[in-house]
């Protein structure tokens, strides 16, 4: 066992690390040494003589701006005056501070000692100038400036400049001081440097000798083996972990050949159908490399593009296919087009529905690899969409004279013109009235329903006012929201831009919105019109109230058509869910969009924004 432990590769490492280290250990204190020298002097340098040149150096600035202020009072701005002198004044006595605290006897404490009395002296005649300044005796002041102070002034500058020149003499004697330590530390680092070089040479040959060789060979013969070439075996005999692994390897790779020979068939089986799966799928099938070139096409997406996949593999999709709604959804961002439910072609003659799916092929680190792109064929449920439209209009259409003659026959019975009615039979003609305008809505909404899926309906293009329009559309509710005892209110800034739409259909959509929130609001409720213009292009509407609510689940599907949201006490009849699908198509027929905002039990907010024209403001 301890000799097994000798031939490790942890103890070959271990013993070089511990060389290493020793060699490297040695070569540090010795620099260090050296380089603390250098620092005590660099020390000295910093902290006695850099901070008393730069304090001198601040204290004759300081006389300088002294000047300056002085110079301020005698130009009769003696406010700005007092604040530069007292500025000065503070930071002088902090530069001589510091100056002082430093001070060595001979001369600096002398020029110290000098500038302090100096500067006292300058102070009191500066005071006699400023009292005759306050005074008004201006040219006396000059005068006296002249004559007295400056003498001061000048007196601070030259003791200033000579305590630099004396700082800088000391500063010369400590830099050469510390060059010479500097010179010393270098070349002791540099042979220091050479010796731990040398050693780790030597024993990094050693070390390359007996691990590094046997693991390139090992390394070598592994990225053969990795290639593919499993026949090889790795030959390197020695009694460490990589003789081990050599071992282990051989084994490993005997069990791999085993494994390739038999599973080779059941992967070429496995791709002929998948293959095979594609290749006879009825949607067409497109599939591009991240660079755009095409890697597969399968039967369906070559008749649908008239192309062969022979000719194309491996080519830029750019130039090969020539319609660009194919094209672009292979770009970055194509797959916001899949936005639209559907792509009409013309094949053979005949119109073809197709639906974009789009699949992004990633690496595991996320990179993109390629994309896919299944054109599936909607054409049977788009034609029987149509049929549903069709069946819908031309129902409508039957259904409009006999509910004439029924509201006709039912008014002429109400109105006992053929005679006197009992009671009973005023409720159920009541009833039947009720019934006959419920017909009559539903009616009327399929057909514009109609109107606006097959694109007959005409497009008017007025310059609305979207406040007339509210107006217009609430007045018919004054009298429900009183008598059912629910606020109505509107709220708009004074300037809001005009839009472009038919005023009848845009009344229509604000008035169905106000009678949804009116039936869904209990007494004592709230419903708010909120009109604003958002940006420098839309107008937007909120119809807001404090009903019930709407379930999440709603939310999704609440603008589909036929869809109702009711609860099992709704005793009022209401419409058949088309008011929402209608209000969408409209609003989206003008280039806006409509949306819900709903908490159950806090009430609902149904929201509308259109283009504007905001050069023409209401």
């Amino acid at each position: 066992m301890r000799s097994s432990y000798f031939n490790s590769l942890r103890f070959k490492a271990l013993s070089v690390y511990i060389v290493l280290v020793t060699i490297n250990l040695a070569a540090s204190a010795w620099t260090i040494y050296n380089f603390g020298r250098l620092t005590m002097s660099m020390n000295s340098l910093l902290h006695n003589n850099v901070p008393d040149i730069m304090a001198a150096e601040t204290m004759a600035g300081t006389i300088e701006r002294h000047e300056s202020a002085l110079w301020l009072f005698m130009n009769r701005d003696i406010n700005n005056g007092k604040i530069k002198l007292t500025e000065a004044k503070d930071d002088f006595f902090q530069s001589y501070h510091i100056a002082n605290e430093n001070r060595t006897p001979g001369d600096v404490a002398n020029v110290l000692d000098d500038i302090q009395s100096t500067y006292q002296g300058y102070l009191i005649n500066a005071d006699s100038l400023i009292a005759l300044v306050e005074q008004g005796k201006y040219e006396h002041a000059k005068a006296y400036y002249a004559n007295d102070v400056r003498m001061f002034s000048q007196r601070l500058l030259d003791n200033c400049f000579w305590l630099i020149e004396i700082q800088q003499k000391e500063l010369q004697k400590v830099s050469q001081q510390t060059r010479s330590a500097s010179d010393e530390a270098i070349v002791a680092a540099l042979i220091a440097s050479l010796i731990a070089a040398g050693l780790s040479i030597v024993t990094m040959v050693q070390f390359t000798r007996r691990v590094i060789q046997p693991a390139e060979r090992l390394t070598s013969t592994v990225n053969r083996i990795g290639r593919g070439n499993l026949d090889i075996k790795i030959d390197i005999d020695t009694d460490d972990e990589i003789g081990q692994l050599s071992r282990e390897f051989n084994k490993m790779t005997e069990r791999l050949r085993k494994y390739e020979e038999m599973n080779v068939d059941r992967i070429l089986a496995e791709k002929q159908k998948s293959e095979t799966i594609v290749e006879n799928l009825s949607d067409a099938i497109l599939v591009c490399d991240a660079e755009g070139r095409i890697q597969l096409l399968n039967r369906s997406a070559e008749e649908l593009l008239s192309i062969k996949e022979t000719n194309v593999l491996d080519k830029p999709i750019d130039t090969i296919i020539r319609e660009p709604r194919i094209i672009a959804l292979f770009h970055p961002g194509g797959q916001g087009d899949t936005a639209v439910p559907y792509i009409q072609f013309s094949h053979k003659g005949r119109p073809v529905y197709l639906r974009p799916r789009i699949s992004v092929i990633r690496s595991s680190a996320g990179a993109v690899r390629g994309t896919v792109v299944i054109l599936q064929d909607v054409t049977q449920f788009k034609e029987l969409d149509r049929m549903k439209s069709d069946f819908m209009a031309a129902v409508s259409h039957e259904f409009r004279t006999p509910l004439t003659s029924i509201n006709m026959s039912v008014d002429i019975l109400r109105q006992k013109i053929l005679g006197p009615l009992t009671d009973k039979q005023e409720e159920m003609l009541t009833a039947s009235k009720q019934d006959c305008e419920r017909l009559t809505k539903l009616v009327r909404d399929l057909l514009q329903l109609s109107k606006l899926e097959s694109g007959s309906m005409e497009l008017r293009e007025d310059l609305l006012d979207i406040r007339a329009v509210v107006e217009s559309a609430i007045h018919s509710y004054t009298l429900p929201f009183r008598e059912k005892g629910v606020a109505l209110a509107v709220t708009a800034p004074e300037r809001l831009p005009r839009f472009i739409g038919d005023e009848q259909q845009f009344s229509w959509v604000i008035s169905n919105l106000v009678g949804n929130a009116l039936r869904y609001t209990d007494a004592g409720g709230r419903v708010d019109i909120i009109l604003r213009g958002d940006t420098e292009n839309f107008l937007t509407v909120h119809v807001r109230d404090t009903g019930r609510g709407i379930a999440p689940e709603y939310l999704g599907k609440i603008f589909d058509k036929f869809v109702q949201v009711k609860e099992t006490f709704d005793s009022t009849p209401g419409s058949v869910g088309l008011g929402l699908s209608i209000a969408k198509e409209i609003i989206e027929m003008y280039g806006g969009k409509i949306w819900v905002e709903s908490t159950p039990g806090k009430g609902s907010v149904f929201s509308f924004q259109l283009p504007a024209v905001q050069d023409q403001p209401a």
